[in-house]
C-alpha cells in the first residue's frame, strides 16, 4: 500500500504530465482516463505547494502581451482564450478587442 506522501507525488506528476500536454483539463482526463473531480482536487493542491508559480503571482504577471493581426480591422471572429489553468474562452461571434480586455481586466 502506497504512503500517503508516495500518493501526493504522483498525483503531482500526474498535474505535471497535464501541463506538458498542452490540452485542457477536462481533455486530458477524458485521455487518462482519469475522473475530473479528482483531477481537479489535485491539482488545487498542487497550486497551494507551489504558490510561487500559480497563486501568488501579481495580476499583471498573470498573462503575457499578444498581438493580434487580423483582417477584420481590430475585431476577431471564432476566438479560443486558453488560460493557463486549462480554462478555455469561446467566442463565435465577432468581439471586439476592447470587449475582451474589459473581460479580463
Amino acid at each position: 500500500m502506497q504512503s500517503k506522501e508516495e500518493i501526493r507525488k504522483q498525483k503531482f506528476l500526474m498535474i505535471e504530465a497535464w501541463q506538458q500536454s498542452g490540452l485542457s483539463q477536462k481533455a486530458w482526463c477524458i485521455q487518462e482516463s482519469i475522473a475530473y473531480h479528482s483531477f481537479h482536487y489535485w491539482y488545487t493542491k498542487y497550486c497551494s505547494a507551489h504558490p510561487v508559480t500559480f497563486g501568488s503571482l501579481d495580476k499583471r504577471q498573470r498573462f503575457i502581451s499578444l498581438k493580434v493581426q487580423s483582417p477584420f480591422n481590430g475585431i476577431a471572429a471564432n476566438l479560443e482564450l486558453l488560460l493557463t489553468d486549462g480554462r478555455r474562452l469561446l467566442f463565435h461571434s465577432p468581439v471586439s478587442s476592447d470587449y475582451l480586455k474589459a473581460i479580463i481586466s
